[in-house]
Parts: structure tokens; C-alpha cells; sequence
């Protein structure tokens, strides 16, 4: 999370029940991509997301006794092989949702999550599962190596609910920066954020403490990705009220 002092922890799940009470349709989550790639989740669709992700990470993926750190044993670690993007934040959501937290680089895992299952290890008996996620809305269009998972092709078939017997991770939720305010006429902030360049998990976590720090807050984020319109034009036309860390 970003410096500063932070709230007292909460869990994903309760955040995202509180957004949707809120205002379900409003607009958390917005991603910017290349050739005009526009995506918007809203309170209803984000919570949808990142509960069928958990399903799916509890009902196949996470050995049982490994979701929430129980009697002092470490959170099971997640390795996100993904660039950031509204895809990899739902990942993110859902891991600490189900008592994961994402990996360090080099660290024994219990799951691999990966866009290029060329640059992964294949699946091996009694290793780490592998899932191969593609950024497009459609499945996997290359080879999904023997034994691991195509996400996009699967994870419609979970459950829409949290998970219910697995104890969520506490995420600490840093104040948004100053100059993120709600100006008349805004609900509430609603935050740009650059997705960068950097590879997965530092760049991903700093992200999902703006989002994180968003929902918390009532608010929004707009992620803006490579090759997305500039972040002016894009700050004027999502009314943006300031800029994330």
C-alpha cells in the first residue's frame, strides 16, 4: 500500500458489498487500453468478477487448508505473470479475497497465473497450477498447455457469490493522496491511474492500493494503460478529480 496512515484493516468482500449498496451501477473500475479498448465495471460487475475468480481459485486451484493465514501459517502466495489491467486487478481482488496475497519474485507458489504459458513452467504432479488468462474478452487463442486452465473459458461457470468458507485477507487501506477531492458536482473521487510498463507485482500492488483506497473512499479509478488516449483528454472525459499514485 502507499505511505501514509492508513485505516484500520478491512477485506476486499466488504468493500466490494459496500459499493454495491452504495450505488451498484455506478462505475469502480475503468480501463483504458490500445486501438480504443474501453472497459467499464461497475460496482455489480467488478464484485461479479472478482467473486467468479475466487470460486475459481478455491474450487480448483488452492489447496484447502491454504486460503487465510490459520494458526500463524503464511497466506498462500499467487504469482501474477500479467501485465496491470483491469484483468490482473480482478485477480488481485480475488487472491486476497480467498486469504492469498500475491507473490514476491522467486518465492515457492501455489498458483500461477500467466498470459504467455511459453515463459511458465508446465503443470507437473503435485506442483503449481498454471492459468492462462488472455487480455481480449474471448478464450485463450494459442496452445493451453496439458493440464492447466484457460481462464477466459472457464471462469463464467463459477459462483457469483463470495466464497463463504474462506477467511479474507485484511488489506490496510491508505488515505487517497490530498489533491484527490470531490468537487461540486462529484459523487465522490474518482482517480486516474497509469497502468506503467513495470511487470507485475510491484507495479500491480501499487495499483490495487489506489483501487482498494478508492472503494474505500466511495470512489472510483480510471486505469489507463499503454497506447490509451492521453491522460488529459482522459481526466476531462471521465471527470476525473485527481491523480493516483
Amino acid at each position: 500500500m502507499t505511505p501514509g496512515a492508513p485505516l484500520p484493516g478491512t477485506t476486499v468482500p466488504a468493500l466490494l458489498a459496500r459499493a454495491q449498496a452504495s450505488d451498484p451501477g455506478r462505475p469502480r473500475l475503468t480501463w483504458y487500453g490500445a486501438d480504443g479498448e474501453r472497459v467499464e465495471l461497475s460496482a455489480r460487475v467488478l464484485a461479479n468478477w472478482v467473486a467468479k475468480t475466487a470460486n475459481l481459485l478455491v474450487e480448483e486451484l488452492l489447496d484447502p487448508v491454504a486460503p487465510g493465514p490459520a494458526a500463524g501459517s503464511p497466506a498462500a502466495a499467487v504469482a501474477l505473470d500479467l501485465p496491470v489491467h483491469w484483468r490482473s486487478v480482478v485477480w488481485g481482488l480475488a487472491a486476497w479475497s480467498v486469504g492469498a496475497r500475491l507473490a514476491a519474485t522467486d518465492e515457492p507458489v501455489a498458483v500461477v497465473v500467466t498470459v504467455d504459458p511459453a515463459s511458465a513452467p508446465p503443470p507437473a504432479p503435485g506442483g503449481a497450477p498454471l492459468v492462462v488468462v488472455t487480455l481480449a474478452a474471448l478464450a485463450f487463442a494459442g496452445d493451453v498447455p496439458a493440464g492447466a486452465l484457460d481462464y477466459n473459458a472457464v471462469v463464467a461457470g463459477y459462483g457469483d457469490q463470495m466464497p463463504f468458507d474462506v477467511e479474507p485477507l485484511a488489506v490496510d487501506v491508505a488515505p487517497l493522496p490530498p489533491h484527490v477531492g470531490t468537487p461540486a458536482g462529484s459523487v465522490a473521487p474518482r482517480v486516474l491511474v497509469e497502468a506503467g510498463a513495470s511487470p507485475a507485482p510491484a507495479a500491480l500492488e501499487r495499483v490495487l492500493g489506489t483501487v482498494v483506497a478508492a472503494l474505500a473512499a466511495d470512489g472510483s479509478v480510471v486505469l489507463r494503460g499503454e497506447g490509451a488516449p492521453e491522460a488529459g483528454h482522459l481526466a476531462e472525459v471521465e471527470r476525473v478529480t485527481g491523480l493516483g499514485s
